[in-house]
Formats: C-alpha cells, sequence, structure tokens
C-alpha cells in the first residue's frame, strides 16, 4: 500500500506541472511579442533600422506668414511692357531724336558736316539764344531723302548759345516763313558750345508730286528765334541755296533744331 500512494502522487504532481508551464510559455511570448513591438518604435523613432543609434536629423521650424504670396513677375501686361497711352509716341520720337552728343556724320547726306551740339541744358542751365550774326548758316544738299536741303548752324562766337524752335526761312520774296514740323520737336533745346552745329532738314517739294503750286526759288534768308518763338535774333541772314535754285511747292517744311543730322534727316 505504501509503495501505491507513491505512485499517485507522483501522477498527481506530474499532472499539475504541465499546466503551470504552458501558462509561462504564453506569458513568455505574450512578453517577447510586446518586447519586439517596442523595439519595432523604438527603431523607427530613432531614424530607421540601418543604424539604431542614430537619430533623425532635426528639422527648423519656420511657418509660412500668413497673406504670404509669391512674388509677381513682369510681363508684358506690366508697367514695362504694357499699352501706352500716348502708343508708343514718344518712346518713337526719343529714338529718332538719338543721343546728345551723337557723332554729326551720316550715310547718304552728301555734306560733310562739324561737331554735333548738346541737346538740353545741363541742370536746367539757359544760355542765351543764339544770334543769327554770330552763327554760321550754309545750306547743303541731299542724297536722301530726296527734295531735301540741310541746314547747318555753326557757333562761330566765344560763348555757348542756344538754338530754339526751327528756323525762319524764307525763299525768294515769301510774306512768311516756310511752315514748320511739329512732330520734329526735339525733346529738349539744341545747346551749341563755340565750334558745334546744329541742323534743321527742309523738304522742298514732295517726292510723290502731291505737292501743288511749285516755283523755282533762286534765294533764300533765315532767321533764328528767341527763347519766346517771337520775332529774330540779329535779324535775318542771306543763304547760299546749292546749284543756286530749288524747286518749292506747297508742301514744304522745315524740321526744328536737332542735335545731329541722322535726327534732321529721319523725316
Amino acid at each position: 500500500m505504501p509503495r501505491s500512494h507513491h505512485r499517485s502522487e507522483t501522477v498527481i504532481e506530474t499532472g499539475a506541472s504541465r499546466p503551470s508551464r504552458a501558462v509561462r510559455r504564453r506569458t513568455l511570448r505574450v512578453a517577447a511579442a510586446g518586447l519586439t513591438a517596442v523595439a519595432a518604435l523604438t527603431l523607427t523613432a530613432c531614424g530607421g533600422q540601418d543604424n539604431p543609434l542614430q537619430t533623425g536629423a532635426a528639422k527648423p521650424y519656420n511657418p509660412a506668414p500668413q497673406g504670404a504670396e509669391e512674388p509677381m513677375v513682369k510681363g508684358d501686361g506690366g508697367p514695362q511692357g504694357g499699352t501706352r497711352p500716348d502708343g508708343g509716341r514718344a518712346e518713337q520720337t526719343s529714338a529718332r531724336h538719338g543721343g546728345s552728343e551723337a557723332g554729326a556724320g551720316a550715310s547718304g547726306t552728301g555734306a560733310s558736316t562739324g561737331k554735333a551740339g548738346k541737346s538740353g541744358n545741363t541742370a536746367g542751365t539757359r544760355h542765351t539764344a543764339c544770334d543769327a550774326a554770330k552763327i554760321q548758316i550754309v545750306a547743303k544738299p541731299l542724297k536722301r531723302p530726296v527734295n531735301h536741303l540741310l541746314l547747318e548752324a555753326t557757333n562761330t562766337s566765344g560763348a555757348t548759345c542756344d538754338l530754339y524752335y526751327s528756323p525762319y526761312l524764307r525763299f525768294d520774296e515769301a510774306q512768311s516763313p516756310l511752315a514748320e514740323l511739329p512732330d520734329s520737336k526735339p525733346q529738349s533745346v539744341v545747346t551749341l558750345a563755340p565750334g558745334q552745329s546744329g541742323y534743321a532738314a527742309v523738304m522742298t517739294s514732295s517726292a510723290d508730286g502731291s505737292g501743288t503750286n511749285g516755283h523755282t526759288m533762286t534765294s533764300l534768308s533765315v532767321s533764328l528765334p528767341g527763347r519766346d518763338g517771337k520775332g529774330s535774333i540779329g535779324g535775318s541772314k542771306t543763304v547760299a541755296l546749292p546749284g543756286g535754285s530749288v524747286y518749292l511747292d506747297d508742301s514744304a517744311w522745315v524740321t526744328y533744331w536737332q542735335s545731329d543730322v541722322s535726327a534732321a534727316t529721319a523725316w
């Protein structure tokens, strides 16, 4: 009987230990799974699995200001490329008149010229109006444009002077001076230092024959207006015509004084 009792106790102890080990195994599995999850989260937070010891780079916090907008890009509709109120006429006029101290030579004029005058006055300085008695005026033929003369006025005095408006031209015994061309008005007065020259172009007759009342003229007198555009400074000066005569019709006109030949002959 004692031997039999010993065996039953052994069976009881063996049966009781199995459930205990199963519980422990499950507990260990749950704990291992939890540790694995924690390790994965730790690796992710630390910047990846390649180098678990490397942390992610810190990023500066620069929030965009409220209402921030992209800078505007200048386009054709901007101030620089949009439609001008004057239709671009001011820009075209500036291009025609050229620089303030451009060279006087120009191809196709058929005339040799002196130093060009300066267009405009420095810091608004005004000089006396040029006196016809102290200005040498010469009429020269032009190859282009056709039916044109070039007037060259050179300052022969020792003082700087200003050429205002357009020259007053009278051919033969005309009662009124030749019409001026308003579109040729420069942006500023032409200033002549001693030895410098200013220029004006004269269209004597229309190239297409549209002018009427044409006559051959043999004499020309030139006067220089004052600052107010009235009267003449130094009286009138007789200027010889190239070849002694010129054909003039009622379409003829004269430009304003210009600082260089190219500006005068652009009309």
